[in-house]
């Protein structure tokens, strides 16, 4: 979870009912009196019984409640996120990702490439083993029926080579999706991926994409301050 939406976008859902709150606020004192107090707030144009008033502060209230119920429980989140975060830097392994024949398809016109993942630590003959062994089984027409609409759809996304070839195939994934991977044209964004076997050892390996250029610059510099500043303690 990334840090607008753990954290920037439930503080703006906030803003959003305070400054109606204010609005209204404003409306009911500019018209002290309180009739047509909805054409004051609203417009010229709008009006209303009185007690609609009340109707439209229970609804902004409503909605500011359920707006900071929604920014405690991200901000509770927050240490969790960041543990998982920190063990996918400590145990994350770096994972080529390749261009598999097979294509999803999402439904109402959108595809989506599924992808070949192999461990960086795989030596080149290992690499093109289990490279040329995935691209086989993912060109095999039967294997993308199931895959499409077999058990391997839902909930499996991540599966591990030496689930489908044997132990012997160990060092690489079938992915049928991966965090930041759109449609086919968002490929050649991510050429790395960082794998990390769950905790619990009951869950799917989490995959983490790797940007390019300058933000993966800017995410190496902030870890590596981060590693400085524990070295000193």
């Amino acid at each position: 979870m990334g840090k607008f939406e753990l954290s920037y976008a439930p503080a703006i859902w906030v803003l959003l009912p305070l400054a109606a709150l204010g609005y209204l606020v404003w409306g009911t004192i500019t018209n002290a009196e309180g009739h047509d107090w909805a054409g004051t707030v609203f417009g010229e144009s709008v009006h209303g019984p009185p007690w609609t008033l009340w109707l439209v502060w229970a609804g902004v209230g409503t909605w500011l409640l359920i707006a900071l119920g929604v920014l405690v429980l991200r901000a509770s989140l927050t240490s969790e996120v960041r543990g998982d975060n920190q063990w996918i830097f400590e145990h994350g392994i770096p994972h080529t990702i390749h261009r598999s024949p097979f294509t999803r398809d999402g439904g109402e016109g959108f595809t989506s490439p599924t992808l070949i993942a192999i461990d960086h630590r795989a030596d080149d003959a290992q690499a093109a083993r289990i490279h040329q062994a995935l691209h086989a089984w993912l060109s095999d027409a039967a294997v993308q029926e199931h895959l499409t609409h077999g058990s391997l759809r839902q909930p499996r996304q991540v599966v591990p080579t030496q689930e489908i070839f044997g132990p012997d195939a160990k060092g690489g994934y079938y992915l049928e999706s991966a965090p930041g991977f759109g449609s086919s044209d968002d490929f050649e964004a991510h050429p790395w991926a960082l794998i990390t076997e769950p905790r619990d050892k009951r869950s799917e390996p989490n995959v983490t994409t790797v940007p390019r250029g300058k933000k993966l610059q800017r995410i190496r510099a902030k870890l590596r301050r981060k590693a400085a500043r524990r070295s000193r303690r």
